[in-house]
């Protein structure tokens, strides 16, 4: 299954991407630039976020930064799961 989302940005745009097409290095600085920008990894952002409280902005980047987390995840147990070929 392809994810796509359409984000609104913080500056009136609309951004559109596909999870599947990223490659690794794409997601990880895209996983890494929301780190640093809210300085705490998703797992604790997401303990403390709040939708009623949040910003568009905000809930966008939340999305976003779940879908990136959820692909990266997704990747790594399919790598794992991968049966071994031994010639």
């Amino acid at each position: 299954m392809t994810k796509r989302s359409v984000f609104e940005s913080s500056e009136g745009g609309r951004s559109e991407v596909t999870y599947s097409l990223l490659s690794s290095r794409q997601l990880d600085e895209r996983i890494k630039s929301y780190e640093a920008k809210y300085n705490m990894p998703f797992s604790r952002y997401k303990r403390q976020f709040s939708c009623n409280e949040a910003l568009p902005w905000e809930v966008s980047d939340y999305m976003d930064w779940e879908n990136l987390v959820q692909e990266k995840t997704h990747r790594s147990r399919s790598t794992r799961k991968q049966p071994s070929h031994k010639a």
